[in-house]
């Protein structure tokens, strides 16, 4: 048979029986549908983290006291059951003096009770070196931020300024922070308020920034110990060395305490990696419904031998060979797989974009995901119709043109 005489009988049997063609493509639909709309709302997400966090300054290394529970990129392993080390003015001139590092921002925080006319909060203090944080400056809203002269002056988050108590926080305001565990006490001028859109990173929604020199009063610690240190390195794309320089720095005075070094870029990219997975279990989900519809389209097909048994025969009688046959019988399974991924596609789109839509999630159905739809659908029923196939090609004319 001729290839175009057997395109014109595959378009001729769609035509003829279109139920069958319609009840036969409706899980190809569906399972393309779902690894389409999956792949777009995960591709989503992926660009809406790299939008919300690809803007991070890479070029950060965090210094903590204690150990994760395993070592990644530039963190000391934790198979010694060690102290949490502590962090000190030593720790920051031993930074400072690593090649590689600009700058090293040591950072504090206390849980402290915030008295405000009468009205009391619980808050995060963040005891600062104002000259480290210049970055801090810009989401000032009102008033100005701390200098290093600074005693008793306290910059407020807007949260804390508008929403803790019953009357709004503006600079020159007096408050007073009280440690509850010990009594202690300070009254604070407040200096600044920041923005409402502050960097969460920065500035958490209860934070009240305050000088070293005052946090270090107000808890009446003789040993002032840093909660931990931030550090600049002048090489973003050198980050990992200079992190894996400062661990060796530390280890020298921390050789029997726990603490972690960790550049921005490590959580980074383990986040992006969980998206990853994420985004190809969702697809793995699809890809079940279309394998449910490839097996609905083989049972369609065996039927459909059954009932032209005698057609087949006749085809035989006539001159058709039973590679014919099986190229007939396989050419319309991935014709139906074709229009059905080709459908799905579009049907996976509109429900990604509604999804989407809802989840206030960016949306983009990339080339990669539609290919991946097409693919699977005309690979997945192309399959399908093998067994049929060549159950069609192995009949035998004489007893298939018996055949009622």
């Amino acid at each position: 048979m001729r290839p175009i005489d057997i395109l014109e009988y595959v378009l001729l049997s769609f035509k003829s029986d279109r139920r069958r063609a319609f009840m036969s493509s409706l899980g190809i639909i569906i399972g393309v549908v779902s690894i389409v709309a999956m792949l777009s709302v995960s591709e989503g997400l992926y660009s809406g983290v790299n939008e919300r966090f690809g803007d991070m300054e890479m070029d950060l290394i965090n210094v903590r006291p204690g150990s994760n529970m395993g070592p990644g990129p530039g963190e000391r392993p934790s198979f010694a059951p060690e102290e949490p080390a502590e962090l000190d003015d030593r720790d920051v001139k031993i930074i400072e003096n690593i090649v590689g590092v600009k700058a090293v921002y040591p950072l504090k925080s206390a849980s402290a009770l915030l008295s405000f006319r009468g009205d009391n909060a619980s808050v995060r203090v963040m005891g600062i070196t104002p000259s480290h944080h210049e970055d801090l400056k810009v989401v000032i809203d009102r008033g100005r931020f701390l200098v290093d002269s600074d005693y008793k002056a306290a910059v407020v988050s807007y949260e804390i300024a508008q929403n803790f108590f019953r009357m709004d926080i503006s600079p020159g305001n007096r408050i007073r922070l009280y440690l509850s565990e010990e009594g202690r006490y300070m009254d604070f001028k407040v200096a600044g308020i920041l923005k409402e859109d502050e960097d969460p990173n920065y500035a958490p929604d209860d934070c009240i920034f305050i000088t070293h020199k005052a946090l270090e009063e107000l808890l009446g610690r003789d040993e002032y110990k840093y909660s931990s240190i931030s550090i600049r390195a002048e090489d973003a794309s050198q980050v990992e060395a200079t992190a894996d320089d400062v661990d060796e720095g530390l280890a020298r005075i921390h050789r029997d305490e726990a603490y972690t070094v960790e550049p921005t870029t490590t959580r980074f990219e383990s986040l992006l990696e969980v998206l990853n997975m994420i985004k190809y279990a969702l697809a793995g989900i699809g890809s079940i419904s279309l394998i449910v519809g490839a097996i609905g389209i083989s049972n369609v097909m065996m039927l459909t031998v059954k009932e032209r048994t005698h057609e087949i025969g006749t085809m035989k009688a006539i001159g058709a060979t039973a590679w014919d046959i099986r190229i007939l019988y396989l050419l319309d399974a991935g014709m139906l797989g074709l229009v059905s991924s080709l459908i799905g596609i579009i049907l996976g789109a509109l429900v990604s974009g509604v999804v989407g839509s809802i989840a206030r999630i960016p949306q983009e159905v990339t080339f990669s995901s539609a290919l991946s739809g097409l693919l699977f659908g005309v690979l997945i029923t192309t399959i399908a119709g093998i067994y049929p196939a060549n159950k069609a090609a192995m009949l035998d004319p004489i007893e298939a043109l018996r055949a009622e």
